[in-house]
C-alpha cells in the first residue's frame, strides 16, 4: 500500500522542542517508520523550512520526508502558514502526480486538511484525517482578547475542519474525548470517526537506572527533581509552572525544575520570557534550562525526574503524558484535552485545573513525597497496555485498508 502523509508545518526529521516542533513531528514520524516496517511505502510532505535540509531524506527503509518549496525557505509561525499555502497545496498535488499517485492520502492538522481536500477534488482517492488539534478548543483556552483578536483565523479553520470531517473517507480520534468534540463542535459523521490512541515506542522510551541517567545528565543525585517538556509556548503552561515550583522549593528547598524546550543555549542572544520569570520568583540556580534534544535523548530525562508536569491550557493528547509514563514516571498534569483521559488513573499521576499554580504545586509535592514505586509499576503497565506502538500503528493501517478497500468498507457496514 503507497500512503502519503502530509504535515503542513511538522516535519518529521525536525529536532522536538523547538519554537515550532512537537508532538505532532514525532507523531508522523514513528506512524510513518513504522507503517513503512509493516509493508507500506510512505512519502511525509511538509514545508521546506531548513535550507540545511535536504528536499528528500529518507525517514526509514520505505519511508521518507519530501519538503517542498512553500514561500522562502525558512521557518514560518504556524499562524503565517496561510501566506503560502496555496502553494503548499500545489506542490503536494504535483507530488501525488510525481509518485503516480496513492492508495490512502492521509492529512495532520488543519493546513494539511486543506492540500487533502484540494488533492481530493481532482484525484479520486481516499482521505483520512487526523486534526492533532481542533480550532473552537484552543480558541477557548486564549484569553479572550487573543482569541478576538485571531477571529478570522479561527473562523476559516472551523470551516476546514468542518469540512474535512464531512469529506475524508475517516478521521482519527487520539482519545473518547476528542471523539465528542468532533461530533459536537463540528458535526462529524460518527460512521467516520475512529479512536486511536498514539502509541509509544518502548524500544527508545524505556526506563533508565535513575542514578545512571542523572550522572550522565549532571544532575543531582539526592534531589527532588520535576521534568518539564515542550514548546516554550503560552499554552504549554510554562507561566504557571514557574510560579508553582518555587511553592514547591518552600515545601522541598532541594528541588530542581529541568526544562527540555524552547530555544538552544548556544543560540539564545539574551534573556528569554522563562528566565526572567525564573530570575523574578528567585529561582535561578533551581531551574536548569536544557533547550530542545532529539527525541531518542528524552528517555534519559524522563528517567532522571521524579515526576514530569504537563501544566497546559489546552492540550489535544498530551504525548509527553504517555512518553513520561512509559519510563516509569508519574505525570502532574491538567485536567484538559487528553490528558483527561491518558492521566485519568490516579496511581499514574494527579490532574490539577489549568492555569492554577497552587493546585500544581501542592500535586507535585503530593507525588513528589508518596508511593514511588507504586506508581512507577502502575505508569509503566498503563504504558504498555494502552500505548502499545504496535496496537497504534494496527489500528491505523486497518482504517487504511478498510478506506482503500470498498469491498471492506461495504462488509463494514453490513
Amino acid at each position: 500500500m503507497r500512503v502519503l502523509h502530509i504535515s503542513d508545518h511538522a516535519d518529521p526529521l525536525a529536532t522536538p522542542g523547538g519554537e515550532f516542533c512537537g508532538g505532532q513531528n514525532v507523531y508522523v514520524r514513528e506512524l510513518a517508520r513504522r507503517l513503512a516496517g509493516s509493508g507500506c511505502t510512505v512519502d511525509v510532505v511538509t514545508r521546506w523550512a531548513d535550507g540545511r535540509l535536504a528536499r528528500r531524506e529518507p525517514i526509514a527503509p520505505g519511508a521518507r520526508t519530501v519538503r517542498v518549496p512553500a514561500g522562502p525557505i525558512g521557518p514560518l509561525p504556524r499562524e503565517r502558514f496561510g501566506e503560502v499555502l496555496d502553494e503548499f497545496c500545489e506542490g503536494v498535488v504535483g507530488l501525488h502526480k510525481e509518485a503516480g499517485g496513492y492508495d490512502v492520502v492521509h492529512s495532520h492538522y488543519w493546513y494539511s486538511a486543506v492540500a487533502a481536500l484540494r488533492l481530493g477534488d481532482r484525484h479520486q482517492v481516499p482521505l483520512v484525517h487526523t486534526h492533532h488539534s481542533l480550532g473552537a478548543v484552543r480558541r477557548a483556552a486564549l484569553g479572550r482578547d487573543a482569541a478576538d483578536e485571531a477571529g478570522e483565523h479561527f473562523a476559516a479553520r472551523h470551516r476546514i475542519e468542518r469540512r474535512i470531517g464531512l469529506r475524508a473517507a475517516a478521521v482519527v480520534a487520539s482519545s473518547p474525548g476528542e471523539l465528542t468534540d468532533l461530533q459536537q463542535l463540528l458535526g462529524t459523521p460518527r460512521h467516520t470517526l475512529h479512536v486511536v490512541p498514539p502509541g509509544v515506542d518502548t524500544a527508545v522510551l524505556t526506563p533508565r537506572d535513575r542514578a545512571l541517567a542523572r550522572a550522565e545528565l549532571g544532575l543531582p543525585a539526592d534531589v527532588p527533581v520535576v521534568l518539564f517538556v515542550g514548546r516554550l509556548e503560552q499554552r504549554k503552561g510554562w507561566e504557571d509552572l514557574v510560579p508553582a515550583f518555587a511553592l514547591v522549593r518552600r515545601a522541598l528547598p532541594g528541588a530542581v525544575l529541568v526544562v527540555v524546550g524552547g530555544e538552544a543555549p548556544e543560540r539564545r542572544t539574551g534573556r528569554g520570557p522563562l528566565a526572567a520569570l525564573v530570575e523574578r520568583h528567585g529561582l535561578t540556580g533551581s531551574v536548569d534550562l536544557r533547550g530542545p534534544v532529539p527525541h531518542q535523548a528524552t528517555a534519559r530525562y524522563y528517567s532522571a525526574a521524579n515526576v514530569t508536569a504537563v501544566p497546559s491550557h489546552y492540550e489535544p493528547f498530551g504525548l509527553v503524558a504517555v512518553e513520561s509514563m512509559a519510563c516509569g514516571t508519574p505525570v502532574v498534569a491538567t485536567r484538559v484535552g487528553g490528558l483527561r483521559w491518558s492521566v485519568a488513573d490516579p496511581r499514574v499521576g494527579v490532574l490539577v485545573p489549568p492555569r492554577n499554580p497552587a493546585s500544581l504545586a501542592k500535586a507535585l509535592v503530593d507525588v513528589l513525597t508518596s508511593g514511588a514505586a507504586e506508581r512507577r509499576q502502575a505508569c509503566l503497565d498503563r504504558a504498555t497496555s494502552v500505548y502499545g506502538a504496535e496496537r497504534w500503528v494496527d489500528g491505523i493501517r486497518a482504517i487504511y485498508h478498510r478506506v482503500a478497500d470498498p469491498r471492506v468498507t461495504a462488509a463494514g457496514a453490513q
